[in-house]
């Protein structure tokens, strides 16, 4: 068992054992040593352990928390030793073969803006030293760009904000494709104090006025961008804490905090009560933990983290996986009872009504607009599959729905179709059998629950109660106002739709359901408007309205339309009237 030292390298903290720390600074002295005497020792030795604590992350990327003295051999043989270099300058330009390939066996070039030779930000530079041409021909290029609406302006500062500046030696180094090596790191020093001399002799300033400019744009520009960032990234940090906090919060309500309270029908869909608790635990893990990985990653860029605990990291995905498959397992046996669907129907007789008119009307004037049932015309609406109430003896769902249909006898009957889910068909057919369902009759007055009840032990599968009120051809009805939320898509001649049904009285023709009082100011099924006989009777006309345009005909044939294409009328086999639009048009025009 080895003891660790903490480390500052670059700016980055790293663990080092006992042996390591010793070689590593036996190393770092040397160095020092040989620059002691030195201009620009103190940038050379900042640049060598930049480079060193760049080199020590590669090799802890694979899980490793400690550097070992087999890390610092390597790195040092890369970097070269200080007996390599100390033989004299044409030793120190010359970088081992071996040096070069020992890291990650070939060199990688960085992207980098070069502030060395750079006019405005050092971008066209940077991509000059990166693909290795002349700048010349980058900064042309962004000039011809220029001409296609300012493009290349807005690319240039873009990649100005985006492409980092290589500030150190080792930057540079890299952004040449050069080994980044002690030698090769002094080398590079030298020259450019070397250059810098010059440019003091000569008087020269470092940048021009216009690159001073568009520095100074290009600073402006990236100081915006990144507010607008953080800003951004603080929004998305604070919704995710307080999802994550949310979330976290309401698992008190598992062992019985008073400021939580779940949904009621929660507890008729779960077989039992620990089952619900390992399900909304796992639920809620697999939110929070993403949310909170969010809010980690938001903070560690608002804050300018640079190191990652991974022991962080690993934890919360062992969790979240944790949570995955508890959901999976547990949700699996809870999902088997909804997999199949049946139902079984009741027909009831009903009192006949001496005028073959009867009014229907519920026993509830307000409620949530609802839908129908299971597949195709009967889809399940969610809202009011889940609107589940208990009295303490009953369970109460406002799932119920009326259809108006012909009656193939001649008498009012109506028909009860329970529906339900199960694990097997016979499981969906119990289940619906426990439904309950009343309705009362009083003279032509047939007033239907609007509720439907279960035992309060019963679990919540779906179930469901549709109505098919059965008229015979001739009979008449009156929707109440109560049954709004009740009916669903009958069916009509005129294609009126469910809302501007009610209030209204319907006669039930061969065709099916005709309004008797209707005004012509209901909303019907695709804009389209049909007046006829709805008895088929040929002795009066039939109007047709639709986007195709207007048409009229009667039984002798005679037509009647306009449309597009103009006015035509035709009567006893002949055109009486034939104005075509095209044509009026063109005569107009003439």
């Amino acid at each position: 068992m080895n003891k660790t030292v903490t480390v500052n390298l670059g700016g980055t903290v790293f663990h080092i054992d006992d042996n390591a720390y010793e070689s590593l600074i036996k190393y770092l002295n040397a160095i020092k040593g040989h620059f002691s005497s030195d201009q620009g020792r103190d940038e050379i030795m900042q640049d060598i352990e930049s480079r060193i604590g760049e080199m020590f992350r590669e090799r802890l990327n694979g899980g490793r928390q400690v550097i070992t003295l087999n890390d610092v051999n390597e790195v040092t043989a890369v970097m070269g030793r200080p007996e390599e270099f100390a033989g004299g300058e044409e030793k120190a330009t010359e970088a081992p073969p071996s040096m070069e390939n020992a890291s990650s066996g070939k060199l990688k070039k960085r992207f980098f803006r070069d502030p060395d030779e750079k006019f405005v930000g050092g971008v066209c530079s940077g991509m000059a030293a990166y693909f290795d041409i002349d700048p010349v021909w980058i900064r042309l290029v962004f000039a011809c760009a220029l001409i296609f609406y300012g493009t290349g302006f807005w690319i240039y500062i873009l990649l100005w904000i985006i492409i980092p500046e290589a500030k150190t030696t080792a930057d540079r180094l890299m952004m040449r494709g050069e080994p980044v090596t002690v030698s090769s790191i002094e080398k590079n020093v030298r020259e450019e104090l070397d250059a810098l001399k010059d440019r003091m002799k000569d008087g020269q300033k470092s940048t021009t006025a216009i690159g001073r400019i568009f520095e100074t744009i290009g600073d402006v520009f990236k100081f915006i961008f990144l507010l607008i960032g953080k800003i951004i990234t603080a929004f998305f940090v604070f919704i995710a804490l307080v999802i994550a906090v949310a979330l976290l919060a309401s698992l008190f309500g598992l062992v019985g905090a008073p400021f939580v309270h779940y949904p009621g029908f929660l507890n008729h869909i779960f077989n039992s009560t620990s089952q619900f608790s390992w399900i909304y635990v796992g639920v809620v893990l697999l939110i929070a933990i993403p949310a909170l990985m969010i809010a980690y990653a938001g903070i560690r860029f608002l804050f300018k983290i640079k190191r990652r605990s991974r022991v962080f990291g690993f934890t919360a995905l062992g969790i979240w996986l944790v949570a995955l498959a508890i959901v999976m397992f547990s949700g699996f046996s809870v999902f088997s009872d909804f997999s199949e669907t049946d139902s079984f129907r009741k027909e009831v007789a009903l009192q006949q009504p001496a005028s073959k008119y009867m009014v229907l009307e519920t026993n509830e004037s307000k409620n949530s607009e609802s839908d129908y049932d299971y597949g195709g015309k009967y889809y399940r609406n969610m809202d009011t599959d889940f609107d589940l109430e208990s009295d303490g003896h009953m369970l109460i769902s406002k799932n119920v729905k009326l259809d108006i249909v012909k009656s193939p006898i001649d008498s009012f009957d109506l028909v009860e179709i329970f529906y339900a889910q199960g694990s097997s068909r016979k499981a969906a057919i119990d289940n619906a059998s426990r439904i309950s369902y009343s309705f009362t009759q009083t003279d032509s007055s047939l007033r239907l629950n609007r509720f439907f009840n279960m035992n309060e032990g019963d679990k919540w599968r779906a179930q469901k109660v549709q109505l098919l009120l059965r008229m015979p051809v001739g009979a008449r009805v009156r929707l109440d106002e109560s049954l709004r939320n009740l009916i669903h898509d009958i069916d009509n001649v005129k294609n009126i739709y469910d809302n501007d049904m009610i209030n209204r009285t319907w006669e039930m023709t061969p065709k099916g359901l005709s309004c008797v009082d209707c005004d012509g100011t209901e909303s019907i099924l695709g804009g389209d408007f049909n007046i006829s006989n709805d008895y088929g009777d040929e002795s009066d006309a039939k109007v047709e309205i639709n986007k195709n345009g207007l048409h009229i005909t009667n039984e002798k044939g005679d037509k009647v339309v306009i449309d597009s294409t103009g006015i035509h009328v035709r009567e006893n086999g002949k055109d009486v009237v034939n104005i075509n639009t095209e044509h009026a048009k063109k005569k107009q025009n003439n």
